[in-house]
This record gives structure tokens, sequence and C-alpha cells, in this order.
């Protein structure tokens, strides 16, 4: 039943009262005058109110906020100006217009990976670095997150390659992606227009093999990440291995990586791998036809091939019914391309193609090749036409203009052909070993060239295995970079015959190469060739390069050991030698089998505790067998006479479970030992993290003894921290620890300890009765921040800030005092005057302890406090104590070790601590790259105020010290406001200034003048 559709004179009537009724509203609530409002409602009107209706809106979309009118346009699809909506509009089109390659092979997605891009999505990081091989699928997984993903973020897909100028623009070339224009400054532009985004809009980079294409857009995402400082904008770098790419010269995308998992560290956001064979054989057999050999009966090298994505496709397409044997990636690469030309003219076609390949690529070959295709005749261009149909839809075609291969792997697969023939051609003579050296130093910053050289190797392997060998053992191969290389050819080669391996490995004994030894290591082959010979070289390789071997020889044994051979390497070694016994021991679960009863006596009555403590680590490792004689050995080291080797067992008994391991606990738990029984709590921490109810944690807690009540102060944190977690009371009225409370609380903001909105609301509650202030308001910032699994935005990238003082010029005053008093006066006196942090200096520490920290920051909770710790041995510890005093930043002063500042950066990590390191008088280049690889934000230098005027300037030092690394240097060295020469130099980021402003009878005035001074000298954020 319908109705007639016209209106009565009474429904109008009714109608445009209604009509004026919800309009005036709307209208008088954007501000419209009451008489604007009246001239609509006039009844001698009798037009439409569409105009007056489109006023009131615009009029409402005018007052909406930036992200509220981005969210509306992104509904109507209206993308002119917005960065968000243009992207994903550009995008889809991009995505639409990608002729996919045929293929019978379904894209396989890498669930863990989209899961980990999600998590990045909702992280304050805003670097994702993807890395991966040749061929698993990196630039599909990125059209992937475009296409699944468009309803949480808006990607821009860019491709390196594409971008034939060097000195690209990548602030216009983002821009002009959603069809915004650059303006005068494209930097500024783009931070204008990012001001706008409501959600996540992530700039993709593909194609990244080499470091100058690295290096290139490392540069201009640094300036990015500097100049737009919103969340929202976010990048996506996909990064070629083997190549490693070094991200600390880029200090802010470095601070920004994200990464999820927070330790061990990990040098990419995701790593593509190859697929597992039980992956590749299901893809096989589900995608192959009935004429396709099955996975399980394809030789085995072919099926170690496939497990790479872009080999099993084309393998497939190319329908490969009877394999030739085992085929290298080369042979199988040139069986698929042979099936796809045909017969028709294939010669010609891939004589094309191989021109076309070459001249691509011909800037990322040596100088000693030709310009042009080396033994071909030149194809005429024109000859693009008579590309075959499989083959432009399979390999290579034209689009746009431009000669596309539609893999990477397929264009390096053409260029190597091109090279191996012309070495082929040169034959055994001192030019073509120079060639080869050539390319095999491009190959170390270069992936790409990396898999060229690769496949030269393979196919010289094919048709001169003879030449091959001459280059392996002709004097002039480079044996830092060419013979390593070659090297790892050599499993299944048949040019690396026993003989020649057995050569080369007494070139890497006399020339003490370690990339050459790695390389003999990274297969089988070399086991073979030296039969009886192995365990003993083995152990000259222990001897000779010490722990920088251990992972290579650990793997080699792993892969290539049976029992018999792991008992040879054990009785080769003296296990009186510390090191040597020290190694066994450490990798115990390689040699359980071939450790009888009396060699474990051996170890275990060591003189030398460190063995001992090895082997408790060995234990610890989570791949060593938990049968009986691992538990007979606990039962020993838990009752060892040195207590480091009772702490070193602390860790490896939380590996088991039942009444064994809560024997132990409760061994360990009374230990006469402080030390032994703090770490068994840090390491039941993530137990009680994860699963409170755990029978071991549970133990821990019911079985401690009344010493626990009066246990050092050092230790009650950790004491404290594991009841916080579980909830439980800490003692009869004993109130939590507030150091312990600080940490987690830190640790949550941070995103390292991931609980649930339960556990986190219930520690907060906890932290709100605490009689603590830094507590109590740590508290409040975790209260009012969303109780989501995830990190706080402004804890995160308290590095990132701190790295952001680079080039900005900023003012440290240094409490160099010994009155708490006079240090806050000063410190209030700082702040007034604008000085950007205040350092709790030694002098102040020493005499007050580290409650100086806290008493300062209580009185100024505005001012940044750094805290100067003396030493920075126990680099951990030193990160803590001051943290738990209530600095923002740490200044650690004094030599220290390696291990000792990774120890310091990953408690900065967990807490949110900056890490400044002051740097030694012998500072080296080296130096500045392993603590920059540490993780440390930035350096410091200290100039002694007892060397009086024989010191040199501060100046020089931080000139050389500033062109070796991006992170912000301080220096110090007396400075006051009468140094105008030396304050307008540009060697320094941040001036350390003490006794003219703590000395002054004015502080104010004083820290007033230098402040001005310093920010007067250049760009101060």
């Amino acid at each position: 039943m319908t109705r007639d559709l016209t209106w009565s004179p009474h429904e109008v009537k009714v109608l445009r009262e209604v009509q004026h009724l919800s309009q005036r509203s709307f209208a008088e609530h954007l501000g419209f005058a009451q008489s604007t409002v009246a001239n609509w409602e006039k009844a001698t009107r009798d037009g439409s109110l569409h105009h007056e209706t489109r006023e009131v809106l615009n009029r409402a979309l005018d007052n909406l906020s930036a992200e509220h009118r981005e969210r509306f346009d992104r509904r109507c699809s209206i993308s002119p100006g917005k960065l968000g909506v243009g992207s994903a509009t550009r995008t889809r089109h991009v995505i639409g217009s990608l002729s996919e390659v045929a293929s019978p092979l379904p894209y396989y997605v890498p669930t863990s990976t989209v899961g980990a891009f999600r998590s990045f999505l909702s992280s304050a990081a805003r670097v994702f670095l993807l890395a991966g091989p040749a061929g698993t699928g990196k630039t599909q997984l990125t059209h992937h997150l475009a296409d699944q993903l468009a309803n949480e973020a808006d990607l821009q897909l860019f491709a390196v390659n594409e971008w034939t100028d060097e000195h690209v623009d990548l602030p216009s070339e983002v821009l002009r992606y959603a069809s915004i224009p650059r303006g005068q400054d494209a930097l500024l532009a783009l931070e204008e227009t990012c001001a706008g985004l409501s959600r996540p809009c992530v700039v993709v980079i593909d194609g990244i093999g080499n470091d100058h294409d690295f290096a290139l857009i490392g540069r201009q995402v640094e300036a990015i990440l500097r100049q737009v400082t919103t969340k929202h904008l976010r990048f996506l770098i996909a990064v070629r291995t083997p190549l490693a790419v070094e991200t600390t010269a880029y200090p802010l995308v470095h601070a920004s990586i994200y990464t999820p998992t927070k330790s061990p560290p990990a040098r990419y956001s995701v790593e593509l791998a190859q697929w597992t064979p039980a992956e590749a054989r299901s893809l096989w057999d589900q995608a192959r036809t009935e004429q396709t050999t099955r996975y399980d009966q394809l030789p085995r090298g072919i099926q170690n091939l496939v497990l790479t994505p872009v080999y099993l496709r084309l393998a497939l397409t190319a329908s490969l019914q009877t394999p030739k044997g085992d085929l290298n990636g080369y042979a199988l690469l040139d069986q698929c391309v042979r099936t796809i030309t045909g017969n028709s003219d294939a010669v010609a076609v891939r004589s094309l193609l191989t021109d076309q390949a070459y001249r691509q690529y011909r800037e990322e070959l040596p100088a000693t090749m030709p310009e042009a295709t080396p033994g071909l005749t030149h194809v005429n261009a024109t000859r693009h036409a008579a590309l075959p149909a499989d083959v432009t839809r399979n390999i290579a075609c034209e689009r746009n203009g431009r000669f596309e291969f539609t893999h990477d792997i397929l264009r390096e697969f053409f260029v190597s052909t091109a090279i191996a023939d012309y070495l082929h051609a040169q034959g055994r003579c001192l030019a073509s070993v120079r060639t080869l050296n050539d390319l095999a130093k491009h190959a170390v910053t270069s992936g790409i060239t990396r898999n060229i050289i690769e496949l030269v190797f393979q196919r010289l392997d094919n048709i001169a295995p003879d030449l091959l060998g001459y280059l392996a053992t002709a004097p002039a191969t480079a044996v830092e970079t060419t013979l390593p290389l070659l090297m790892a050819a050599a499993d299944d080669s048949r040019f690396a015959t026993p003989e020649l391996l057995r050569q080369v490995v007494l070139r890497a004994e006399r020339e003490s190469s370690l990339d050459l030894c790695r390389s003999l290591l990274h297969g089988q082959s070399v086991a073979t060739a030296l039969g009886s010979g192995l365990a003993p070289w083995l152990v000259s390789l222990l001897r000779r390069f010490g722990t920088a071997l251990w992972p290579d020889i650990t793997r080699f044994v792993e892969h290539t050991f049976g029992t018999a051979e792991s008992r040879d390497l054990v009785d080769a070694t003296d296990l009186t030698v510390g090191d040597e016994a020290i190694f066994i021991a450490r990798h115990f679960y390689l040699f359980a089998l071939a450790t009888d009863i009396l060699r474990l006596d051996a170890f275990l009555g060591h003189s030398n505790w460190r063995v001992r403590a090895a082997l408790a680590e060995g234990i610890s490792d989570d791949r060593a067998p938990l049968d009986a004689s691992t538990h007979n050995v606990l039962e020993r080291l838990v009752q060892d006479p040195d207590y480091k080797v009772r702490a070193a067992a602390a860790h490896a008994v939380t590996r088991l479970a039942g009444t064994a391991a809560q024997r132990h606990v409760v061994t360990l738990l009374h230990d006469d030992n402080w030390h032994v029984r703090e770490l068994l709590l840090r390491n039941l921490d993530q137990r009680a993290v994860h699963h409170p109810d755990d029978t071991l944690v549970q133990t821990a807690v019911a079985s401690a003894d009344p010493s626990w009540q009066l246990c050092p102060q050092h230790v009650r944190p950790s004491w404290h921290r594991i009841h916080i977690l579980l909830g439980t009371d800490t003692g009869p009225g004993r109130s939590d620890d507030h150091r312990a409370l600080l940490t987690i609380l830190r640790e949550i903001r941070t995103g390292h300890l991931g609980l649930s909105a339960t556990r986190v609301r219930a520690i907060g509650q906890r932290a709100q009765r605490s009689d603590h202030w830094l507590v109590r308001q740590e508290a409040e910032h975790l209260i009012t921040e969303t109780l989501q699994p995830r990190a706080s935005e402004n804890s995160l990238r308290n590095h990132e800030r701190f790295r952001r003082t680079r080039d900005t010029r900023a003012v440290q005053i240094a409490l160099d005092v010994h009155d708490v008093d006079q240090a806050i006066g000063i410190a209030q006196a700082a702040v007034k005057a604008g000085a950007d942090f205040v350092e709790i200096g030694d002098p102040l520490i020493k005499e007050a302890g580290v409650s100086a920290i806290e008493q300062v920051k209580t009185a100024v909770p505005d001012a940044t406090i750094v805290a100067e710790m003396m030493s920075a041995d126990w680099g951990r510890d030193q990160v803590l104590l001051a943290a738990e005093a209530g600095a923002d930043i740490v200044l650690l002063i004094g030599p220290a070790t390696a291990a000792s500042v990774s120890a310091a950066v990953d408690a900065g990590q967990r807490l949110g601590i900056p890490i400044l390191l002051d740097a030694p008088t012998d500072t080296t280049r080296q130096w500045v790259i392993d603590m920059e690889r540490a993780g440390v934000d930035g350096f410091a230098i200290t100039t002694n105020i007892d060397v009086g005027i024989g010191s040199a300037t501060a100046f020089e030092t931080a000139q050389t010290l500033r062109s070796w690394t991006r992170l912000p240097v301080a220096v110090s060295g007396g400075f006051s406001a009468a140094d105008h020469a030396q304050l307008a130099t540009a060697d320094w980021d941040i001036l350390i200034v003490g006794r003219s402003v703590t000395d002054a009878v004015d502080p104010t005035t004083a820290a007033a003048h230098i402040v001005e001074l310093a920010h007067q000298t250049g760009r101060h954020a």
C-alpha cells in the first residue's frame, strides 16, 4: 500500500515550523544573531531554505576542530588539501593500477608482522623498520597493509628507484602525493598540514638496498621528525638485507624505531625471513598442477630454494615438471626464465632483457666493468613491443615510458648473467680478480650488489668452476671482502673442493681474518674438508678470536656436529684453561650428550668460578635439556661456595618446574648473601608480571624468613616489587617501598610492563596512598592516561625530546655546591631565568646523598633535573638510584665498560630516562659509534677544574666530537657571560655553567645573563 506524496497545506505548515525550530536551535548554537534567524523565518518567505541551511552548516564546519573536520572530509571523500584523505585516495588508485603477476600462488599473509604493524600504529614510535632478504615479500606486504588496514591508517607508497633525482625532497614528495602545494618551504608546509591529521598517516619508503639510499632517506626522515612533531605522521622504511643499516647516525630516527621486544633490543621492527619447510610444502602442494612435481619429490637443493617466496612463485609460474637435479638459485631462475620466454626468438628476448637490466644497474657496478652490456650487441629499443605476452606478464614490461621488471631479483639475474659471462671471457687474469674485488667491495654496502655477486658465483660454478677455483686461491683476491663472499657459496658447489677449502683455511689462519673464518663457518663443506683436523681448528679459533667468534662456532656446531664430533671438540679443549672451559660450559646444551659424569665433575669442581657460573648460564639457555643430569648439576650449583656462582644459578632454577624448582627457590631465598637473594627475585619478576599465580612466585613470597623484613636498603625494592605486582601486603605495619612503586609506575608508562587495565588501576590506586610525593605524582599521570596496553607517548618520547637539543643551544646550570638549601635557591633562580636543565652535581650528591635530587625536585618541580652520577660503573644501579630520587636525565661521569653503559641505557629505556655520557680525553670515533649503538642519548665534554689555564678549551674537543655524531654534545669549562666569542661558536649544543652562577652574589641575574647570551647565539627550541 502506497501513499500519495503530495503534502497537504497543514502538513507543509507543520513541516516548516519543525524545520524553523531545529534550524533556529542549531543556528543559535553556532552563534547566529536572533535577527538573522528571525529573517529566515519570515512568513512572507516562500523560497527554499537551502541557502540558509548551507550557511549554517558551513559555519558549523568552520567551528570544528581540525581532527573532526578531517574525519568529516574522509566520510565525504573530500581530499583536496588533506594529507590523510588525499593519501588514502591516491593509494587506492595506486593499488588498483598495479598489474598483478600471473601466479597460481596466493599471497601468504605473515600475520605476526601485520600484528606488529598494528601495535606500531597504537604506539608512540614513529618509524617501522622492515627488513628482509630479496624475494621475501617486503613490497607485497606494504601493499597488503595499505589495502587491509585502510580503516586504521592512511599509507603513502614510495619506492626509492622511482626517484631518479638524487636530490629528491621527501617533504615535497609527501605533500605532492596528496596533491598539496609545497609552498615556499615544503617542510613548514608539511608541519602545518600534519596538524590536521586525526589518525596515522604512514609514509612507506620501499626498495632501500644500499647505504647510499638509506643515507638519502635517513637524512630527510630525520629532518622531518625534528620539524613535524605530531605522532600521526609516521614512516615505514623497507630495507633489504643482508645490508646492515646504521640508524645511529640519525638520532631521532633511531630513538623512534618501533621494537616489539624490549630485550634484547632488536635492530629492526620486523625482519621477514624465509618460509619454514612446512609452510613451503603446504603452499607448493596447494598451488601446483597435476603435472608439477610434488614438494617431497623435489631435490633437496630446490626444496631449500623455494623457501624464499619469489623462488617458489617463479617455480610454480614456470610449471617446472622435471627439475634437473639440485639447482642453485641462478640455475633455478635460468630454468624459469627459459620456460617463460619459450622458444620463439628466445635469444633476442634474453639479450634485450639483459641489456635493459645492465643499463639500469650500471651505477651499482664497479668502474672496471664496460659501460655497455659486455658481450652483447646493442638491441634496439623498438624491440620492446616484440616481447611475448608471458614475458610481459611474468618478467618485464614497459610501463609509463619505463622498462620495469616484475621483481628486482629478475633484473639482478640478467645483470649477473652479463657479469659472469664477462669474467668467463676474461678468464684467469688479474683483471678478473680486480673486477671481482671491486664488485665485492661494493657488496659490503649494497644488498643489491650482494645478491648480484652471489648469482655471479652460482653461474660461474655452473659454467666455469675452475675459474672460481682460481679466483678463490689467487693471492690478489681480497681476504676481507671477496673471499668471505665466495666461501659463503661453497656448500653444494663444484669449485669448493676439499683441497681448495684447506688452502683457504690456511690463508685465514695466516692472515688472522675474522671475516673469512666466519664465512668458512657459514656452511658445512669445511667440516668434510678438514676431517679429523676440524676440532683442533675450532679450538685454535677459540684461542685466537675468543668471544668474538662464539656465535659463529656455536651455530656451526649446532648445524654440523653429532655426538661424536661434539666429544672430539670437548677432548681437543684444555679444560684447565679458563676461556676454553667457559665456552664449553656456557654452551652446555650443545655438549650435554658429550660430557659424561667425569667431565661434569671437572666443570663443577673447576678452580675458576667463571667456569662454574658459565655452566649455570648454559643451563639457563632455553635449548639446554632439563633432564636428570641437569637437575643434578643445579643441585650442586645452588650449594656452590662462591656467591657469584649461586647468583648465576638463580636464573637457571627459574626454568624448572615442580618440587625441585621450589626446593631451589627456598634454598636461594635463604642464602647467606643478599645479592643472590635479590637476583632470584629479579628472575622471578617476569613470572610475577605475566603469571601472578605461578607456583614459584607464590613459593618465594610464602617461604621468606623474617630476615627479609630487615633486608638492606638496596634489596628492599626487589622484595616490595614482587608483592606490589602480586597485589599482596609486604608485611604487618609496613608500607610499600616508594622506589619499587616508582619504577613499576614508570615501566607501565613506558610500555616495559604490559599489565591488564585492572592490575594497572589497582597499582595506581595503591600508589596514590603512598606518602611519597613523586610516587603520587607518577600515579596521577598514570590514572589520567587511558589505561590501555600501550606505551605512554610522553614517556616514550623523553629520549626523542632530549635528542632534539642538538643545534638548539640549551643551558644547564650545575649545582656544584655543598648545601641543599643553597642548591634549591639557585635552582629556583635558574628556572626563573629560563635555563633548560638543572644539574645536581657530584659534590652535592656526595655531601647529601641522592636525597639531594629529591629535595631539589620537590622544591622546584618545574626543573628538568640532570643527575651527575660520578661513576659509570654499575650503570644500571646508577640510573635506578637517580630515577628513584626524581631525576629526569642521568649524566654518567667516569670510565665505563660497554656492558655497564648498555645496562644503564636499558634501565633508562625502561624508566624513560635519557642517558648523557661523559666522553674520555682519549675519545675515538669508534668509541663514539660503539656508545651510539649502546643507545646513549648524548655526550658531555667535562673539564677538570684543577687543570686551570693549562687545559685545552672544551670547544676544541666538542668540535671534533660533534663531527662524529648527530647526538647533542654538552660542554663545561668555567664559562660565564664574559665568554661572548666562545659561546658564539657552533661547537656545542648544551652549555654547562657552574660557578659563574652558583658563586654569584645574585644567582638570578647571573643565570639570566648566561641564558640570554646562549640563546642569542643560535636557534633555541
